[in-house]
């Protein structure tokens, strides 16, 4: 064991203390999975993890205990929830995992949508009666993760296309807005129906990585103002943004936007970031999950993780963590690596 028995409450601390900007005595760490990686780590078929509700979360503990209680258990459809209640195909892929065919073809298709009833419609319901049945397996020691939701450009993206999608927001606007807003209104009923079943639950995720190939002017236009609206149906949750594309470009706008904490892609030059708005916004990364965690040596983690910390640890606001998700096959030893070399470097002589 890399570290103590003390050491996830204290892991716990340091992250409080990192998204008020203060200065913990060790950078926090944090260990993102999903289910490509859960279900190899586990040796268990994709398709078998993500149809098994308690196949799915005995892997998730397993996971969980293998790493230090670092990662959350959730009830894990992939991307597809909200675009199975709109009415999209749902299909499962050769690797295994769930994936949706883009039925949107033009404008009347988007009219002809409605606000899905999570307790009806695609796989909301599974969700929630996962949920409800994770809770009661687990009990009060394990939290679920956030409340979470697909973004509303990724949303849009999946349902139409993500190339159509795009080229909606330049050729035809009137499309665009119209499906982005129905995608609005469908991320905040959905997080309010997870709320109402796990109320315990104290952050709100959204995740959207497509909003990182809009420009500044379209991140604007067509996606700030419905962050604003997806966080304010739970007002007291922390507000927490994935997107790990390259969202360089966007990092005033997502600040602007509400978010508190973003687990951003490893292409982001988080000492840029930090400078720009890292009084205003939490960054948890860095570290390439491919090239360094899952390709790179023990030695590899421990020097970029070294670097991370001695360029952004100070004034809080940094978690070190996997630029996105842990790759499937990732050598559990490397995530060690990294949370080992967080434990053992104190912060500019503190501790």
């Amino acid at each position: 064991m890399v570290v103590d028995e003390g050491f996830t409450e204290r892991n716990a601390k340091r992250l409080k203390k990192a998204v008020r900007h203060e200065t913990p005595d060790r950078v926090p760490v944090a260990v993102h999975v999903n289910g490509p990686f859960i279900a190899g780590f586990n040796n268990v078929p994709r398709e078998i993890y993500y149809k098994d509700k308690s196949v799915m979360l005995e892997c998730q503990l397993k996971v969980r205990r293998r790493f230090y209680n670092l990662t959350s258990v959730w009830p894990d459809y992939g991307m597809v929830l909200e675009a199975s209640a709109l009415g999209g195909d749902i299909y499962w892929g050769v690797d295994g995992a769930p994936w949706v065919r883009p039925f949107i073809r033009n404008v009347e298709d988007v009219e002809r949508l409605r606000v899905p009833d999570p307790r009806r419609d695609g796989l909301l319901p599974t969700f929630l009666e996962t949920c409800e049945y994770m809770r009661r397996s687990v009990g009060e020691d394990v939290q679920l993760g956030c409340c979470s939701c697909v973004g509303p450009a990724t949303l849009a993206s999946l349902v139409r296309g993500a190339t159509e999608f795009l080229k909606d927001l330049c050729f035809d606007r009137e499309l665009a807005v119209k499906l982005l807003s129905i995608c609005t209104e469908t991320a905040k009923v959905w997080l309010l129906a997870q709320a109402e079943v796990a109320p315990e639950v104290d952050c709100v995720l959204i995740g959207d990585d497509i909003a990182s190939y809009m420009s500044p002017k379209q991140f604007r236009e067509f996606v700030l103002p419905r962050y604003r609206e997806i966080y304010g149906v739970l007002p007291k949750c922390q507000r927490w943004l994935h997107n790990d594309a390259n969202s360089s470009h966007l990092l005033e706008l997502i600040a602007e936007s509400g978010v508190e904490v973003f687990h951003v892609g490893y292409e982001v030059d988080l000492t840029d970031a930090k400078r720009r708005v890292g009084d205003r916004v939490c960054f948890v990364g860095n570290l390439p999950p491919l090239e360094v965690l899952r390709e790179g040596s023990r030695e590899l983690v421990a020097s970029k993780s070294r670097e991370l910390i001695s360029r952004l640890a100070y004034n809080g606001g940094f978690v070190l963590a996997p630029g996105g998700y842990l790759v499937e096959g990732t050598p559990p030893e490397n995530v060690d690596s990294m949370i080992e070399t967080a434990e053992h470097t104190p912060i500019n002589g503190l501790g």
